[in-house]
C-alpha cells in the first residue's frame, strides 16, 4: 500500500491544526516508507532549518519503524548504534530525537511524519503523532 500525496498533506493539515493549538511554529515532512519524501511544509515564522530536522525525524522513524521517542530512548542506554541523535548514511540525514512518528495503513507502516520547531521536543512528537493519527504501530516491527 502506497502513501500518497494526498494523504501526506492531510496528515501536515492535521498536524499544523495541532502545533497551532498549542502554539507552535513547525515544519512537518512526510515520507514513504523508503525514506522518500513525498510532502514538506514550514508554517509562516518557523526557523528555516526545520524542514530538515522534521525530514530527518521522518526518515529515522521509516528506516526503523519505530517513533523517534521510542529510538530515542533506545539509543540513549549506551548509543548502541550511533554516537549521537545524527547519523547520516547514504543520502539520507536520520535524527533520533522526538518528533517522528510512523504512518499506518492496513496495519502496514506506510511512512513517517516528523515535525521540528516546537521546543522542547515533547511538543514535536505531541505534534506528530496527531499528525499521524495516533496509530497503534504492528507489532511485527
Amino acid at each position: 500500500m502506497a502513501l500518497t500525496q494526498k494523504q501526506a498533506h492531510e496528515c501536515i493539515q492535521r498536524g499544523f491544526a495541532e502545533a497551532q493549538a498549542l502554539g507552535f511554529r513547525v515544519a512537518i515532512a512526510v515520507v514513504d516508507d523508503a525514506g522518500h519524501l513525498v510532502a514538506c511544509e514550514r508554517m509562516d515564522g518557523a526557523l528555516w532549518v526545520t524542514p530538515e530536522i522534521a525530514r530527518a525525524k521522518a526518515n529515522a522513524a521509516a528506516a526503523f519503524r519505530a517513533t523517534t521517542l521510542e529510538l530515542e530512548e533506545r539509543f540513549a542506554k549506551g548509543r548502541q548504534l550511533f554516537a549521537s541523535n545524527v547519523a547520516t548514511l547514504g543520502d539520507y540525514q536520520f535524527v533520533f530525537g522526538r518528533g517522528a512518528v510512523p504512518l499506518v495503513e492496513g496495519g502496514q507502516i506506510v511512512g513517517a511524519v516528523g515535525v521540528s520547531g516546537a521546543v522542547p521536543a515533547d511538543n514535536d512528537h505531541t505534534i506528530a503523532d496527531a499528525a499521524a493519527g495516533h496509530p497503534e504501530l504492528p507489532r511485527s516491527q
